[in-house]
């Protein structure tokens, strides 16, 4: 019969010895090695050189399997720095654009000042606030300015290629402009090569200002001759300034009228009215 294996006390007291023969050696290596015994240090290399080649082994065997931990554990780093690189980039182009925006509205302001035919008029910069011309089917706009700025009814609207209209209301903060397309808006021209004055009214849509000046004046008018603003007592726009108003287009006698009538191209593009600016100048009633 087989013998029983040794239990109770007999078999605790065979594990402490076990136990205790490890340790005491585990200390005697440990004492060598720190004094430098050869052989020992001979051993450890060789043990070294023994193993390297399976240790080698088992890391070329385990690297896809560390590699996929450690992305595993680094995917939550990672997702969170492309959400930070996200957020900087947006800012960044929100910077762009908000930059881009300043420099757009500053040069579109600078493009208002030194108006060469605004010389020595007092004047207020205001923005329309109605949208394009495709909305304008009464024929006017809206201002963001109004008495608390100095503006008042009658003044003239301009922008820097020319005549936009004049305010026909106004309130504390707000002002409505009657554009020279309305063909109720009736206003003195001049023709500034030839000098020849006249009267003209809006065609009705944002290309065309019709004009009318005498035949017996006995100067012919040209196409592409610039039309201003004046010659007409009492004018309801500043005498002593030209405002452009437009060019001509084409040129129509009308014998029995004794006139010739103007299709006069406008010097302003109606579409893109952003900023004008409104003469601070009340014709006389």
């Amino acid at each position: 019969m087989r013998p029983l294996s040794p239990s109770g006390p007999s078999r605790r007291r065979s594990r402490y010895y076990v136990l205790l023969v490890v340790t005491l050696a585990a200390v005697t290596l440990i004492t060598l090695d720190a004094r430098g015994v050869v052989a020992l240090s001979s051993a450890r290399a060789g043990a070294v050189d023994l193993f390297s080649p399976v240790r080698g082994a088992t890391r070329w065997v385990t690297t896809p399997f560390r590699n996929a931990w450690n992305g595993i554990n680094g995917y939550e780093d990672l997702q969170s720095d492309n959400e930070r690189l996200r957020g900087e980039l947006q800012e960044l182009r929100g910077e762009r654009y908000a930059d881009q925006d300043a420099a757009e509205e500053l040069a579109r302001l600078e493009e208002q000042l030194g108006i060469l035919y605004l010389s020595g008029l007092d004047t207020q910069i205001a923005r329309v606030t109605t949208g394009p011309f495709s909305n304008f089917t009464d024929h006017t706009l809206q201002l963001d300015r109004g008495r608390n700025s100095g503006l008042d009814v009658g003044m003239p609207v301009v922008q820097r290629d020319g005549l936009v209209g004049r305010i026909v209301r106004v309130s504390d903060t707000r002002s409505v402009v009657q554009l020279i397309t309305d063909p109720d808006m009736w206003i003195g021209i001049r023709l500034s090569r030839s000098g020849v004055i006249g009267k003209g009214h809006g065609g009705g849509d944002e290309t065309t200002f019709i004009g009318e000046v005498s035949l017996d004046t006995g100067e012919p008018v040209e196409p592409r001759e610039l039309v201003v603003t004046g010659g007409i007592e009492r004018s309801i726009m500043p005498p002593g300034n030209q405002i452009p108003v437009g060019t001509v287009d084409k040129v129509t006698p009308d014998a029995a009228a004794r006139v010739q009538i103007l299709q006069i191209d406008y010097s302003v593009d109606f579409a893109q009215l952003d900023v004008v600016q409104v003469v601070k100048w009340v014709p006389e009633s």
